[in-house]
Parts: C-alpha cells; structure tokens; sequence
C-alpha cells in the first residue's frame, strides 16, 4: 500500500479500521509519512496497537482514536492520503464511507483500499473458492473454535462487489482516475483513487 502513497515525503494519512495499527505503521515505515491517525471501532486492538506506536516512539507522530469509517469524526481536507485495509467489505454503507473518505482527503488527496477480490483465472479462482468454502473454515474453526467466523469471510468476499464494479462505486463518490491493481494473481486488490 506504501508504494501507492501520492506523491510528497510529509504526508498527513488516515487509516480506517486501523486494528492493531499495522497498515498505519507500514504507511510510516515508507519514510514518506509525517504523521498520521488510525480510526477504529475496537479500543482492544487499538490498545495492542497503541503499545506498538508507543514501542516505537511514535506517539507524537501517530495516533489511533475510536471512530467509524461512516461518520469519520475529522475535519474535511485534513489528509493526503486515506486507507483502508480489508474493512471496507465490513462496513455497513460502503457509499456512506467512500464519502467520507473523499471528505477528509486535501486535494490532490488519495484514497487506498486493500480488499479481497476474486481472481479472474478459472484454474486459480476454482481453487482458491474451493480453499475459501471447505477448507479454510474447518482449519479455522480448529483453530479458533469458532468456523462461523471463516464462513463469513468467504460469504462476504463472494459477495461484495470488486474489479470494475468496485471501481465504479468510487467513481459514484466523486474520486478520479480510479485504478485497480491485483496482488496475488488477484486474490486481493488495491483500489485507488484520486481527489482533484
């Protein structure tokens, strides 16, 4: 995601649904970023990643506060960047956040979504179905004991619309030059778009 950054080396970034801070860190870790705010719902993972930001001494450059990706509780035109890594599947009215995305972003601002997709090859996309609907949810449900969890997952991974049609949903909100790039022979994607 870091290599997706607009261009400048002082960049103010937000980054939603943040959990445990790790995109917010990697973002840093660019040494593009000067400061930045993580929003999250779970003061839990923010508490894991408060410990991290502070493990680094960040604290004055980073921070994580409780919010919602739907009603992001910042001023208008206060970022350079806005990203979301996997959470935009999990909100409740992706149009409702998308907004908000572009209302917090400066001109000139970008926003960066990291999401599942569905791979466009059949060979690859029959077996990472067949890996997310039998598979996964049995290690999973091994695992953490509870497989409902994982079949959410791949309930909403299949449903959530991606490639052209997320694209879209982008352009809806008002960003420009809207691109997607596959990662992983297109299991996942990163979605990108440009406020003028």
């Amino acid at each position: 995601m870091a290599d997706f950054l607009p261009q400048g080396d002082s960049l103010n970034v937000l980054d939603l649904a943040t959990g445990t801070a790790d995109q917010l860190l990697a973002l840093y870790n660019s040494g593009r970023v000067k400061s930045g705010i993580g929003l999250d719902l779970s003061e839990k993972m923010m508490a894991i990643g408060r410990e991290k930001i502070a493990k680094r001494e960040l604290s004055d450059r980073l921070s994580l506060q409780k919010g919602d990706a739907e009603e992001i509780p910042l001023n208008d035109e206060s970022f350079d960047a806005v990203s979301i890594s996997f959470g935009i599947r999990n909100v409740t009215d992706v149009n409702k956040a998308l907004r908000e995305m572009y209302r917090v972003l400066r001109p000139n601002g970008r926003a960066l979504i990291l999401e599942f997709s569905i791979p466009r090859s059949r060979l690859i996309r029959y077996w990472y179905l067949f890996y997310f609907r039998f598979i996964m949810p049995v290690i999973g449900g091994l695992v953490s004991g509870d497989d409902s969890a994982y079949r959410y997952l791949n309930e909403t991974v299949e449903t959530f619309p991606y490639g052209k049609d997320f694209c879209r949903l982008m352009s809806d909100a008002g960003f420009n030059d809207v691109k997607r790039e596959e990662l992983t022979f297109g299991i996942a994607s990163i979605y990108c778009g440009e406020k003028l």
